[in-house]
């Protein structure tokens, strides 16, 4: 009897981005030093929480902004040219980068309507 008779589940990828991961990132992007590193700390918990029941310690950097990922070693050395970028934390860097321009547009917007005299919540 050749082949599976399993039929495959199609499932939706779920974000593993939380607004508590959004808050810690933007506070990341504008912090330095000891401060910026608790702060990836504890996205890096977060973010281990948000995967239970299966976490991945070995995704560490949670992310990394592709802007400053650069080959740290020398030119010429036998690990300059075997360095890879981390691509799995250039694209969480960037869908947090995203879900936190689209929590600001919003807060944005919700302001606006406020300002407009819109009702808080819609009648019904």
């Amino acid at each position: 009897m050749p082949g599976t008779k399993r039929t495959p589940v199609t499932r939706t990828p779920i974000s593993p981005i939380t607004p508590r991961m959004v808050e810690l990132f933007d506070a990341m992007r504008r912090a330095t030093g000891e401060r910026r590193d608790r702060l990836h700390c504890d996205l890096f918990d977060t973010y281990m929480d948000a995967l239970m029941p299966h976490p991945r310690p070995y995704e560490w950097p949670v992310c990394v902004d592709p802007r400053t990922d650069t080959n740290p070693y020398p030119p010429g050395t036998p690990a300059h040219a075997s360095w890879q970028p981390d691509l799995r934390a250039r694209r969480m860097w960037e869908m947090l980068a995203d879900a936190s321009r689209e929590r600001r547009q919003q807060e944005r917007m919700a302001r606006r309507a406020k300002a407009n005299g819109a009702p808080d919540q819609p009648p019904g």
